[in-house]
């Protein structure tokens, strides 16, 4: 009886010698984190709430794990959006996929924050979302959160962190 050999290709970063792969799409998403230096820091820290560890942008099991698996499964998810940003690139972008370009862009910039950005009607809260900004960015990102919220609803306010930022006159709607 013969044995046959089956040899797998495997992928290893150079940034960080312990993550591994041999499924070639995972494989593009490493290279290209070894090539953006902000990539693992961001996957591997909490300063970004909306993509770091422990943000709900990811499967459950991947959230608040730090194996191997999960990194990559961070990784995997995060290259998606940035990649589909890019493609993309215009106003019927997803919010998702707009988050994830601004925090891969702006990562490193000073004052770099993450905060809970909530629509409010006259009566209760309504639809949220944890989005990266910074004190120079936080009006463009209140826009897009606009943009992306529930028109069903009309809104009164917008908070950041509890705290109102935007105050929508009744007649007005907030569209970004």
């Amino acid at each position: 009886m013969k044995t046959k050999i089956q040899e797998k290709k495997m992928w290893q970063s150079l940034e960080l010698p312990h993550i591994q792969t041999t499924d070639a799409e995972l494989a593009e998403a490493i290279a290209w984190a070894d090539q953006e230096a902000q990539v693992w820091h961001l996957l591997l820290s909490r300063r970004s709430k909306a993509f770091g560890i422990g943000s709900s942008a990811y499967l459950g099991w991947a959230q608040n794990n730090e194996s191997t698996e999960a990194l990559l499964e961070r990784l995997r998810h995060f290259h998606q959006l940035v990649q589909e940003a890019e493609r993309i690139n215009g106003r019927s972008m997803p919010i998702q996929a707009w988050a994830a370009k601004f925090t891969f862009d702006h990562f490193y910039d000073r004052d770099f924050a993450s905060g809970f950005f909530q629509q409010h009607d006259a009566r209760y809260p309504r639809n949220c979302l944890t989005l990266d900004y910074t004190p120079k960015t936080v009006e463009a990102v209140l826009d897009k959160f606009c943009q992306w919220m529930d028109r069903h609803y009309r809104t009164a306010k917008i908070t950041l962190d509890g705290k109102t930022v935007r105050v929508i006159p009744r007649r007005e709607v907030c569209h970004g």
